[in-house]
């Protein structure tokens, strides 16, 4: 009866044993095969974008651009190729606004990169017609859901006025920069105002 029991025990053993190795086995088949998927579909994505730019290049880029905040253009102070440093001259135009307002899509075209960097900390830049990019930084956040590859509008929400990078302990603002293929260009002659949002109408008041 020992015997007995001693073989069962150690044939319940070899059990357990090959169990565990099979159930192992699969989980790092079924890791393997996510991680395999999720990289086809990252590079999916990539050449998606790839297609897409390819076709923005051949279009003519837009004459005019929305502003990116709901602030006029008369308020904006020309900052484009002022000094920044010992050797280094402003891009772009900065555009001063409350912490947190919503910074807007400029045109059309797609996320081409969302990062942080030293100088502009969190940066959105989008691609659009004629393969002009346009930089957004010093974000306070970004827009909820926003993606690398994603088609956006002049309606398209990137991210919130902020001071991130080297903006720090200066107002919050906006850098919004223009870059052409041959090089970065003044946004300032580009941009036009944004239209005021539409007031929700009071319940009784007829228009």
């Amino acid at each position: 009866m020992n015997a007995q029991r001693e073989y069962l025990r150690r044939h319940q053993k070899l059990e357990m044993r090959k169990s565990y190795s099979i159930a192992l086995v699969t989980l790092l088949a079924l890791l393997t095969l996510t991680v395999a998927v999720a990289g086809v579909e990252r590079i999916a994505n990539k050449f998606l974008l790839f297609v897409r730019v390819a076709q923005l290049y051949k279009q003519d880029p837009p004459r005019k651009i929305m502003m990116p905040l709901q602030v006029s253009k008369k308020e904006i102070a020309n900052t484009w190729r002022a000094p920044r440093g010992a050797n280094r001259l402003h891009e772009g135009q900065d555009i001063f606004a409350h912490r947190g307002t919503p910074t807007y899509s400029a045109t059309r075209g797609y996320i081409y990169n969302i990062g942080q960097n030293e100088l502009g900390g969190q940066t959105v830049s989008v691609i659009g017609s004629g393969g002009r990019i346009y930089y957004y930084a010093h974000f306070d956040s970004y827009a909820p859901g926003i993606a690398e590859g994603d088609y956006v509008t002049p309606l398209t929400v990137l991210g919130y006025v902020g001071t991130s990078g080297n903006a720090q302990g200066t107002p919050p603002h906006l850098h919004f920069g223009v870059y052409t293929p041959t090089g970065a260009i003044n946004p300032l002659p580009l941009l036009t105002d944004r239209a005021e949002p539409e007031k929700p109408k009071r319940k009784g008041v007829r228009g």
